[in-house]
Parts: C-alpha cells; sequence; structure tokens
C-alpha cells in the first residue's frame, strides 16, 4: 500500500512534534519545587522591652528573592507577618522594599534545601534603641 507523499508529511510532522515533547519533558525544572513558608518580624518596636511586652512584631511588607543578580521572584508578608511562597533548592538573598518599616534594607541569606517544606523566620531591626 502506498503513502502519499501529504500523509507522510504529516507523519513525520507528528513524530518530530513528539520528540520534541520528549526532549521539552526532560528539560523541565522544578521551578518552585520546595514551599518555603514563614514569619517576618521587626524589632525591638519600643526602647525598654520587658517578658510581658515582646520587642518584635510581625510587620506586612514586600520582597524580592535574588538567586545571585537575577530577580527570581517576588512576594509580601500579610499583616500577621506570615507568607508563603516556592522555591529550587538553592541559595537565595531576600531583601525588602524600600518602603518596608525597618531600618535599611537589610538583605538576608536563604539557603533552600531539598526538601518538600522548610519554615523560616526573618528578622529585621527597626533602629529603635
Amino acid at each position: 500500500m502506498m503513502v502519499s507523499r501529504k500523509r507522510r508529511l504529516y507523519l513525520a510532522a507528528a513524530l518530530c512534534l513528539a520528540g520534541a515533547v520528549v526532549a521539552c519533558a526532560d528539560n523541565i525544572g522544578t521551578l518552585g519545587s520546595v514551599r518555603v513558608y514563614g514569619l517576618v518580624l521587626r524589632g525591638p518596636t519600643q526602647p525598654v522591652c520587658t517578658a510581658n511586652d515582646p520587642c518584635d512584631q510581625p510587620f506586612a511588607a514586600g520582597f524580592t528573592v535574588f538567586q545571585g543578580s537575577r530577580d527570581v521572584q517576588r512576594f509580601s508578608s500579610g499583616t500577621d507577618g506570615r507568607f508563603a511562597i516556592r522555591l529550587d533548592p538553592g541559595a537565595y538573598t531576600v531583601v525588602p522594599d524600600s518602603d518596608a518599616p525597618i531600618l535599611g534594607r537589610q538583605p538576608k541569606d536563604l539557603q533552600v534545601p531539598v526538601a518538600d517544606s522548610i519554615f523560616v523566620t526573618f528578622n529585621f531591626d527597626t533602629g529603635i534603641r
């Protein structure tokens, strides 16, 4: 049985597309494979602290996550200071937005291990003494 030229071209195109899909699937990274969740605190929030009156408080702010000099993600903490993002395993730097209620931008290092999830706490200085 003779296969028409047009049909052979369709078959060849389909095989190329299938090969490309398989090749791409093998190269898909696990972007955001680790759930990183946590709490953002700022303090001290007053000049004198006691055991019954804590000096650190959660705060809401925007943050940028860098890997080297590359901006990889932005996120915000809620008014309760909580946040959740997804990152690949690796070394990152978390930098608060310039309008965050803290002293300076204070970058924080973040090491994301190979895991399902990790909990982190970021403490930022308000400059109150």
